[in-house]
């Protein structure tokens, strides 16, 4: 189905395409309000290209289909790393998807339709959200439309230009594969098409049949390589990872309620539920509103009763097969893994304001049309701008305290050091799932000249030579401050100046190590600590470890401890070189033939990003078993590294000396 253009089309196409441009260029730098840990891991591998990389498949975060990053990278190289310039590929890839979206739309049904279509795709929570965000889910939409619509435009073509746009459906189709496993059902959809054409159009099956078979053997040339390498590669846990197959393994084992379910709630994602997971919508917000879904259900009725006619069949496979990965994933339904169904979403509910403009053309349904669209933007932008980025649990995900923070810093002239308290799980390198802080302040912080170090500020502190700044993340105010022992035991009392950053993101304190009182104390903490090395000699503070680190001394809480009690050990150490990644405090609680008895392995800091001179404080809690007999233990700790397990050795007089360090016994009673 084709018509001429007209002006009033044009206008009304371009209103649309610019609507949908303002929504996605707007508060980049807000909403979402940082950077998710997914987006990190695809900038990073971005970033890998620009610098060389060249590779099908990305291992990493679970694994990666390569295609997007390729895409994206010359961005990265024109535009620079800021968070608003990291956002600009997605946004062309959606805009691309918007107007391929519109012309198959309008080549099978129409320019009532494909507006329809169009102006759906540009305004809704869903495609705005994937069309801004950092996955590379948001290539398959561009890729798969033009595949679809390479495949109609041949059908109406002739001579040599029909193979030519098969075998560009074959190709778009093939690169599809190449953005996300969710895309692998593209090939699916046509041959099930195929079957459809060949069961209604017999007279034309040789035809036909060199279509489909053009079209497929392109899209398997395609994704060859790709084939090829995930044969011989172990996905490391992907499908399993937070159970994402959940629901085959469970069909698998005769339990099919899962899979019932999930078909459920990805039918009625559209009205009823929405994707649970906060980085991607808010939680549980349907997809459409209550008259986008009527239009959607009425559009798929219509599109089911004229079967026959191959354009609505082709829809029809095409929303229920792109909804088939979040069907069998969990949890469901899932914003990326349906995105593929946009495509024929829009397209439905474009084919139903068609049939009813056709039906009832009259100035209110105009007029209630337009108000639906308005009163859907105005949903939209409220919920993606305000609601969305608001939300505590989308604060958490996308390391909002930490985007303030660098947000601060970078508009501040102020060049001194900074220390940045963040969570465990941003300061442990060797954890699965998150990403640690100082990979995603590369990216959010564009400073070279400041001096940056990270650890946990609950049992560990950094504290920087002279006059620096102490970051606390998520600190709304000054009272949540006071709730930080780690600032109340070294900060509070040396009377540090205090910002609070806007939205109540953080805290910045100002302070100087020698106003603390840890400068008075730590030379009596070193004068009194018993240090005995593994010779038997006894030692004094400070002892060399490697040249790297001195250790200084430590206090005990106590020296005489109950079999199921705990006591606190505090070690304090300063930096003389650049510390190794990764470095860690080992401290063994050892009986009398040297076995440990109990142990803790913990240093919650960024040990590269420590610069010398700089002094930190390691507060171990340790529990006692309760079945330890009762008796003398000795002490021991030392430093090593996480990658290879090393040892720091103690260096004294140009020796070595062993690699760890007895500190005085403790007594375990009964």
């Amino acid at each position: 189905m084709t018509h001429k253009i007209s002006r009033r089309e044009w206008i009304a196409v371009l209103a649309v395409v610019l609507l949908a441009f303002a929504l996605r260029v707007n508060d980049l730098a807000g909403a979402p309000p940082g950077l998710h840990i997914d987006e990190l891991a695809n900038v990073e591998m971005t970033e890998s290209v620009t610098h060389g990389r060249i590779a099908i498949f990305f291992p990493e975060n679970i694994g990666n289909e390569a295609l997007y990053f390729y895409v994206a990278a010359p961005f990265m190289d024109l535009i620079g790393k800021s968070i608003v310039a990291l956002r600009l590929p997605p946004i062309f890839m959606s805009m691309v998807g918007l107007c391929v979206i519109w012309a198959l739309t309008r080549r099978l049904f129409g320019p009532v339709a494909a507006l329809t279509a169009a102006a759906g795709f540009a305004a809704t929570f869903w495609t705005l959200l994937t069309g801004r965000i950092l996955v590379r889910t948001v290539l398959e939409v561009p890729l798969a439309a033009l595949a679809a619509y390479c495949f109609w435009r041949a059908r109406a073509a002739s001579g040599r230009r029909t193979w030519v746009l098969f075998g560009l459906s074959g190709l778009f189709a093939g690169l599809a594969i190449e953005t996300y496993i969710a895309s692998r059902v593209i090939p699916v959809i046509f041959v099930v098409f195929g079957g459809y054409i060949l069961l209604t159009r017999r007279s034309e099956w040789r035809y036909w049949l060199k279509a489909f078979g053009l079209v497929l053997i392109v899209t398997a040339l395609v994704a060859l390589p790709l084939v090829i390498y995930l044969s011989q590669y172990s996905d490391g846990g992907k499908l399993s990872f937070f159970n994402i197959n959940l629901p085959l393994a469970e069909l698998s084992k005769g339990n099919p309620q899962p899979l019932f379910e999930n078909i459920v709630h990805v039918l009625g994602m559209f009205a009823f539920v929405g994707d649970p997971l906060p980085y991607y919508d808010i939680p549980n917000r349907p997809f459409l509103e209550p008259f986008g879904a009527a239009l959607l259900l009425i559009g798929l009725i219509i599109a089911v009763w004229r079967w026959r006619k191959p354009e609505y069949t082709f829809l029809v496979l095409w929303f229920f097969l792109t909804l088939a990965p979040t069907m069998l994933s969990f949890p469901a339904p899932n914003s990326i893994r349906a995105n593929g169904a946009q495509i024929a979403v829009f397209a439905l509910i474009g084919i139903a304001v068609a049939e009813i403009v056709r039906r009832w053309r009259s100035k209110f349904v105009y007029a209630g049309l337009a108000v639906l669209l308005i009163g859907n933007v105005a949903w939209t932008a409220h919920d993606y701008f305000v609601v969305w980025p608001s939300l505590d649990v989308v604060r958490f995900w996308h390391q909002a305290g930490l985007t303030g923070v660098a947000d601060r810093l970078q508009s501040d002239p102020d060049t001194s050091p900074v220390a940045v308290c963040a969570p465990d799980q941003l300061i442990a390198e060797g954890d699965r799932w998150w990403e640690p802080a100082w990979r995603l302040m590369r990216f959010l912080l564009n400073r070279p000249d400041l001096a940056l170090r990270y650890y946990n500020c609950v049992d560990t502190m950094v504290l920087i030579d002279g006059a620096a700044r102490y970051a606390f993340p998520d600190a709304a105010d000054a009272n949540t401050l006071q709730k930080f022992p780690i600032y109340q035991q070294y900060l509070a009392s040396s009377d540090p100046d205090q910002l609070q950053l806007s939205d109540r993101l953080g805290m910045i304190v100002r302070a100087d190590r020698s106003a603390m009182p840890l400068a008075r104390q730590l030379d009596q903490i070193t004068a009194s600590s018993t240090i005995t090395l593994d010779n038997g000699l006894s030692a004094h503070a400070p002892i060399d470890l490697d040249g790297k680190v001195e250790f200084l001394g430590y206090t005990l809480s106590a020296e005489s401890i109950k079999r199921g009690n705990a006591f606190d050990l505090a070690t304090y150490w300063r930096v003389k070189a650049t510390l190794p990644a990764r470095l860690t405090q080992f401290t063994h609680v050892l009986n009398s033939k040297g076995e440990i008895a109990t142990q803790l392995d913990r240093l919650m800091l960024t040990s590269a990003s420590l610069l010398p001179s700089d002094v930190f404080v390691e507060m171990q809690h340790i529990t006692v078993p309760g079945n330890l007999k009762a008796g003398e233990y000795s002490l021991s700790i030392g430093l090593y590294t996480q990658t290879d397990n090393t040892r720091l050795p103690i260096i004294q007089d140009g020796q070595p000396r062993g690699d760890r360090l007895f500190l005085k016994p403790i007594e375990i009673t009964k």
